[in-house]
């Protein structure tokens, strides 16, 4: 059902993306302490909404890992993305698109203003820590796109816009570089061979995060340990190790831990099952909130001896199926309806598919991805049938005076004559 390329690591759920940062102590009092993020009510609903998306998108994309395979999402790259793409919907599939990204009855303004403060506010909370987040909307050269959809993606979402040839063959490097460009080279593509024919639009969301740890590991402490394996069978892999104060919690089906980045505006919440429960029971388990917002009320501050396994693995999911089980089925069939994008509709998603990559070591966390949303006309435009198989006249002409410079008939193709 899904298309992945993953690379060996250790499975485990990250809530926030996150990344190295080569500042020392000193250096980051002297940058301060940050901002706190500020929402008003209806915007904190969202960001409650994006937590259910996020776990239900999870446990859905999931569902069929397989036992040496790792798993990476950004909900919010995802959710970018479509929220976006939902500006040019109409009808059943903008009603698909916002009951499947949890939109809740708010309004497309609202939605963009909350999207428009996350891409202004999220990057200044903390001054120890990289987030970048970028769009850009890349449409078939001559494919007349509306200006109100344009302009309330510039607008809201920073989306760079730009018309391309999609039929030169250069066409998916220039996409491609700057999805590389924005995650600063740890996703490389998102476009694999050439654009196909029906391709005209490209929606991009990228996001790079990059921050230290509050509390670094010493690299001199990490060293091998038993990793166990979901059949049972066991690796040797590097763990580092720190004793510190965190918050902990623990409950009949996990055991969790908060570790934060930076100026702790941003955290990595690491959940281990119970023995008895495995970890696709366990995100079946999280996709209730209920079970979610329970561990992170437990969190106690703790004296913890941490020895957390340093892992490194990219991720690739085209989320196609999964969204349509999610409630979007719609967005993806010919009756998709995205009027909103050119005034006429004959257009549907063929694609959303999602790339991701993180690396954690001693340091922090190093994690970057991208959602591409391609949009596809449902119906090439009719071709008109010009069949010349009866005798026709023809003439060569200069064009800008129509002065004509040969003048024929073709009675019979086939045969070469001479005639006076």
């Amino acid at each position: 059902m899904m298309n992945r390329r993953i690379n060996f690591g250790a499975l485990l759920w990250v809530i926030a993306i996150s990344g190295f940062a080569s500042c020392d102590k000193a250096a980051s009092e002297k940058l301060g302490p940050g901002k706190d993020l500020i929402l008003t009510a209806a915007e904190q609903q969202k960001a409650d909404s994006d937590n259910r998306f996020a776990f239900e998108l999870f446990r859905t994309a999931t569902t069929d890992l397989k036992a040496n395979e790792n798993a990476l999402l950004s909900p919010l790259s995802v959710g970018m993305a479509l929220a976006m793409t939902n500006n040019g919907a109409a009808g059943e599939t903008r009603k698909a698109i916002e009951s499947t990204l949890k939109f809740d009855g708010l309004d497309t303004e609202t939605i963009n203003a909350y999207y428009q403060k996350l891409m202004t506010d999220l990057p200044a909370l903390d001054p120890r820590t990289t987030l970048e987040i970028a769009n850009s909307i890349w449409y078939r050269q001559g494919f007349h796109v509306l200006p109100d959809f344009l302009n309330a993606n510039h607008t809201f979402y920073k989306a760079d816009v730009s018309a391309l040839d999609f039929a030169d063959s250069g066409a998916p490097d220039v996409i491609n570089n700057w999805v590389s460009e924005k995650t600063k080279k740890k996703i490389p593509t998102i476009i694999d061979g050439s654009i196909p024919d029906d391709m005209v639009m490209y929606l991009i969301n990228a996001v790079y995060f990059n921050g230290a740890w509050e509390q670094r590991f010493d690299k001199a402490d990490t060293k091998k340990g038993v990793f166990q394996l979901p059949d049972g069978s066991t690796l040797q892999t590097d763990f580092m190790h720190l004793k510190h104060t965190f918050k902990v919690a623990a409950t009949n089906d996990l055991e969790a831990i908060e570790l934060p980045y930076g100026n702790k505006k941003y955290s990595m919440v690491v959940l281990k099952p119970r023995e008895t429960v495995s970890t696709a029971q366990l995100a079946e388990k999280l996709a209730d909130m209920d079970t979610w917002a329970s561990v992170i009320r437990a969190l106690n501050t703790t004296e913890t001896q941490l020895a957390l396994p340093k892992f490194t693995f990219s991720y690739e999911n085209k989320l196609n199926d999964e969204l349509a089980v999610m409630g979007m089925e719609v967005a993806f069939s010919n009756s998709a309806d995205f009027s909103g994008i050119n005034g006429i509709g004959e257009l549907k998603i063929d694609e959303v598919k999602h790339k991701s990559f993180i690396e954690v070591n001693e340091e922090g966390t190093e994690a970057a991805a991208v959602t591409s949303v391609g949009i596809i006309l449902t119906s090439l435009p009719q071709t008109y049938a010009f069949t010349v198989d009866r005798p026709f006249l023809f003439a060569i002409r200069e064009m800008n005076t129509g002065l004509i410079l040969f003048i024929g008939q073709v009675n019979d193709p086939s045969v070469a004559q001479t005639q006076s």
